[in-house]
C-alpha cells in the first residue's frame, strides 16, 4: 500500500500543528497558573499585612465605641435607648461587671456564663463566640466599662 507523499505530507503538517497548539495551550496554562500563584502570594502577603497592624492596634475606649458599632453589637444589646430593645441593655453595665468580667464574657461567652449562671438573668447564654483580637476584646472592655 501506497500512501501519496501529499498525505504523509498533511499529516505531519496536522501533526506540528496540535502539537504546536497544545504547547501554547499549556504555556498559557503556566502562565495563568503562575498569575494566579503571584496572586495568591500577594493575597497572603497583604494579609499576614493587615493582621500585623490588627494585632498591634492601640487599645482606646473609641476604637471600643467604634467596634461596638462595627461589629452590629446593637443587633442584641442596648445603649440608652438604641438598639435591640428586647436584648441585654448595657446602659450600666460598668457599674454593675468589672472588667475582668466583661472581658471574659466577650472572649468566651459560653465558658463564662457556665463557670458564673447565677450572674446573668437568664437561663442560658445567648451571646455567640466572638472571635476577636485581644486588643479589640480590650477595647470594648473600655468602652463597655464607661457606661455607669
Amino acid at each position: 500500500m501506497k500512501i501519496p507523499i501529499i498525505a504523509i505530507a498533511f499529516s505531519l503538517a496536522s501533526m506540528q500543528f496540535a502539537m504546536n497548539a497544545f504547547a501554547d495551550e499549556s504555556k498559557s496554562q503556566n502562565a495563568h497558573t503562575q498569575t494566579e500563584k503571584q496572586k495568591k502570594f500577594q493575597q497572603t502577603a497583604t494579609a499576614k499585612k493587615k493582621q500585623n497592624v490588627r494585632k498591634t492596634a492601640p487599645v482606646s475606649i473609641a476604637l471600643g465605641k467604634t467596634l461596638y458599632k462595627q461589629y452590629q453589637c446593637f443587633d442584641c444589646h442596648s445603649i440608652a435607648g438604641k438598639g435591640c430593645a428586647n436584648g441585654m441593655k448595657l446602659d450600666s453595665v460598668g457599674s454593675k461587671r468589672t472588667k475582668n468580667f466583661i472581658r471574659e464574657h466577650i472572649a468566651d461567652p459560653d465558658k463564662h456564663f457556665d463557670k458564673n449562671p447565677k450572674a446573668f438573668d437568664a437561663d442560658l447564654n445567648l451571646m455567640p463566640p466572638q472571635n476577636l483580637e485581644p486588643y479589640e476584646i480590650d477595647s470594648l472592655v473600655e468602652y463597655l466599662h464607661t457606661l455607669k
